[in-house]
């Protein structure tokens, strides 16, 4: 897991706006509606699709809900081209609370690349503790610090699905 360039990190920013924007053409929302549909603030729905703005995971879970696509869907063609296939199992993430199926798909990942919390930490330039809370499922980050980690945000998602189809998400 090697560190993310900023400005790269910056330009899958703006794919996601991109994959947010075609998203809610394609359900035929304009930014007002799909505001009051999620609920959040017009101009935070009009700085995500920008790339100004890194949507948390509660945030892309109700905005998924609202268009009716799973997460997976507004990440495309996000993160690292890498191959790697996700955890068959989510050990004590089996409730589906998305903090908890995200910290373990980050530990599994983690274990995968054989590196610490601390040397991940280290990398990606964020706090060791943060790193310990994702997995165990205390907090989730947003979507710029999930590229800093170097792992394909569809895997670190993986398991995660819409409100509506059974995910519990605190927003």
């Amino acid at each position: 897991m090697a560190r993310a360039d900023q400005t790269e990190i910056a330009e899958q920013i703006r794919t996601f706006g991109g994959n947010l924007r075609r998203a809610r053409q394609r359900a035929g929302f304009t930014q007002v509606q799909l505001s009051a549909a999620a609920p959040l603030d017009r101009a935070a729905i009009s700085r995500l699709e920008c790339g100004e703005r890194a949507p948390d995971l509660p945030t892309l879970l109700r905005i998924c809900d609202a268009l009716g696509v799973e997460p997976t869907d507004l990440l495309h063609d996000i993160g690292p081209k890498t191959s790697a296939r996700g955890p068959r199992h989510h050990g004590n993430a089996a409730a589906n609370e998305p903090a908890a199926l995200f910290g373990a798909n980050l530990k599994w990942a983690r274990g995968r690349a054989g590196i610490s919390q601390e040397r991940l930490a280290l990398d990606a330039k964020v706090d060791r503790a943060a790193i310990s809370v994702y997995e165990n499922g205390g907090r989730e980050p947003n979507l710029r610090t999930v590229l800093k980690l170097e792992v394909r945000p569809t895997l670190l998602l993986g398991g995660i699905v819409r409100m509506t189809d059974g995910a519990g998400a605190g927003a």
